[in-house]
């Protein structure tokens, strides 16, 4: 293809230089940016502004679009950059990862390197505004696989529309798909952790923003014999500036994460059209203030870096939480943003950009042959190094039969019993990472997941205002009404009840945050543990049981910053959820009450002498909250026995 008349426009670059200083600061915790997110939907229409506009000259200057060149040319920007953020996890996975990332991170690899990684995060419901447990350090990575996926079908996209003749035409069809992924959008809506995860990272709910960029590209784009459009005037095209960023900054600040207008009610759709807006007067050629700006040389630059800013400052970020929990916010804003621009420079400036000039053999002398087994072998590289870093996690203690030391000294070694029991473990993530890592040693105790990731024990909203609070998803809600029908279906003999540390932290109730010292609230505690019970008895199960929760360490900051803020201000949630004495007191003052088992968790743990964070050795948690992979068998060496030995003692006392 001839050199492009489109030339640079300094301005987008700093639009892009912006928005992801912007974004990196949302992502290192900067709580006042709590819209960030909104300019994910920035990204798209610029890219699929910039894309379409280069297919669209090349379909006019020579009547059809060279489709595999297309793609050859998005190779070549993509893959360095990627290639070596993946090889640098791979040896970071290989060499000082513990075993709960190294567990996902090859799958996470090979869905990143396939640009389906976007959708590897649907089919587990991660939600992306959870900071807390184990962030994939690829999990920004969904973003280059909506772009790729679109990548894929945008020549074709273009090619069609040019069987219309009508320029008008072709920006209806475009803008009428992009009303439809805005309507389907709506129809997914966030109702469940499952809806949440397909309406942010889904290929189908996001192309609307790509699509408003193509439409962009062909109001804007080259007539057809190459003559250049119709411009706007420069007082319009000033408001569509400045406004545009005046939205696009409105929305940074104000924006709260899963707002429910931006998916339900064409919300990313209206912040596309904004962005646009942006775009329009940026790509302008005419000198404007705007431009001057937003084009100044830093700003720009900053655009020219904007991948590798991506692609690094996530990885950076998780790096530097795991190696200083305890960092303020301010302290990972000064360090991250710059070692994160550094490293993107470097990346940009000896290997990208080298690239995109001169190909693979501007890096590797011997020419084309020696240019195309140097990318064969980085791929093979990166495959292999993943496949390996698998391979140290499937070794690992939670993956084996093995149950590692005892988590009370002097436990004998389980012998499974000849009769099975069918267990049911109701509660949140931590019995939901705890069921992914039981050893098969404890073969006897067939067990049934009701939990649920975040799911409460009340249904009393989690925070600390009207405004600022967290209700169940409907799985959630779900899994605690039909408690009954499940333990009659799966015919559990044992329910076994850990309620979590949610349960201790700020729930609202009449408009302000309250704990579990307000009688209101503990009786809602209370009546919740009771519901379950009799649900469970009246099913058919034999009996229950409940554990108590753990006391975890303090200082570990493994809540969404902004809970994190609010619990620096009102540290008896803080202590509370740290070591959740009063809950526990609750829990042993109802089961007394009711003749329920009780399993001290927090006893085995020795929390009454305060947290440890290893025992024997093992540290206790990965993240925080979780029970790390070492740790998951060695706490089963303990809840195993418990519950069977409450099981067997039960004698025929009613629980």
């Amino acid at each position: 293809m001839a050199r492009s008349r489109y030339r640079n426009r300094p301005a987008l670059d700093g639009v892009r230089g912006i928005a992801m200083l912007t974004f990196m600061a949302f992502h290192l915790g900067v709580s006042g940016l709590q819209g960030a997110w909104v300019g994910i939907n920035l990204f798209f229409v610029l890219s699929g502004f910039l894309i379409a506009r280069l297919l669209i000259e090349e379909r006019i200057d020579y009547g059809d679009i060279d489709v595999l060149g297309f793609y050859r040319r998005r190779a070549r920007r993509l893959l360095p950059g990627l290639l070596l953020l993946l090889g640098t996890l791979c040896a970071y996975g290989l060499l000082v990862a513990d075993d709960d990332v190294r567990r996902a991170l090859r799958g996470d690899v090979l869905a990143t390197l396939g640009y389906v990684m976007n959708w590897r995060l649907i089919l587990r419901d991660d939600q992306y505004f959870e900071a807390f447990g184990n962030p994939s350090f690829l999990r920004h990575a969904w973003t280059l696989s909506v772009e790729e996926q679109f990548y894929v079908l945008v020549p074709l996209l273009i090619a069609a529309l040019f069987v219309l003749r009508s320029r008008r035409a072709q920006v209806t069809v475009v803008l009428g798909l992009a009303v439809a992924s805005a309507v389907w959008t709506a129809v997914v809506g966030t109702g469940s952790t499952s809806a949440q995860a397909h309406a942010y990272y889904g290929t189908d709910t996001r192309v609307q923003s790509l699509l408003v960029g193509v439409a962009l590209a062909l109001l804007l784009g080259l007539r057809r014999g190459g003559r250049l459009p119709d411009r706007l005037s420069p007082p319009a095209l000033a408001v569509l500036g400045w406004g545009g960023l005046a939205g696009m900054a409105v929305a940074y600040l104000t924006v709260a994460p899963f707002s429910g207008w931006m998916f339900g009610s064409g919300g990313i759709l209206l912040s596309s059209l904004v962005a646009a807006a942006l775009v329009t007067a940026c790509a302008d050629p005419r000198p404007s203030l705007l431009g001057d700006v937003l084009g100044w040389r830093p700003l720009a630059y900053l655009g020219k870096l904007s991948y590798g800013l991506y692609l690094w400052h996530w990885p950076i970020h998780l790096w530097f939480v795991r190696a200083a929990p305890q960092a303020p916010t301010w302290l990972q804003v000064v360090i991250g943003i710059p070692v994160t621009v550094a490293v993107a420079a470097a990346s940009y400036e000896l290997v990208e950009r080298r690239v995109l000039r001169g190909g693979v053999r501007a890096l590797v002398p011997g020419g084309r042959g020696a240019g195309r087994m140097a990318v064969a072998a980085s791929v093979t590289a990166v495959l292999a190094a993943s496949y390996a870093v698998g391979n140290v996690a499937a070794a690992g203690p939670a993956s084996g039969s093995g149950t590692g030391p005892a988590l009370v000294a002097g436990t004998p070694a389980y012998t499974p019993r000849p009769t099975p029991v069918t267990v049911g473990l109701l509660g949140d993530s931590v019995p939901f990472k705890l069921l992914e890592g039981k050893p098969a040693a404890y073969s006897d105790l067939r067990t049934v997941g009701l939990a649920e990731p975040g799911c409460d024990l009340t249904d009393v909203p989690l925070g600390w205002s009207d405004r600022e609070r967290t209700t169940a998803t409907p799985t959630c809600l779900a899994i605690k009404r039909d408690v009954g029908a499940r333990v009659r279906q799966d015919s559990v003999d044992v329910l076994v009840l850990m309620t979590g540390t949610l349960a201790s932290l700020p729930h609202v109730l009449d408009g302000r945050p309250v704990g579990l010292d307000d009688p209101r609230y503990e009786r809602a505690v209370v009546a919740r543990l009771e519901q379950l019970r009799a649900d469970a008895r009246s099913a058919g199960a034999a009996q229950v049981q409940v554990v108590t929760v753990p006391c975890r360490d303090r200082d570990i900051a493994y809540l969404p910053d902004s809970y994190r803020a609010y619990l620096e201000q009102h540290p008896r949630f803080a202590d509370a959820g740290a070591d959740p004495v009063v809950l526990n007191r609750i829990i042993r003052s109802w089961a007394g009450a009711h003749q329920v088992p009780v399993l001290d968790l927090y006893g085995a743990l020795g929390c009454a002498t305060g947290f440890r964070p290893a025992v024997h050795g093992v540290p206790l948690y990965g993240d925080g909250i979780h029970f790390s992979a070492p740790a998951t068998p060695m706490i089963w060496t303990w809840l195993a026995p418990s519950i069977r030995t409450a099981y067997e003692q039960r004698a025929g006392a009613r629980s």
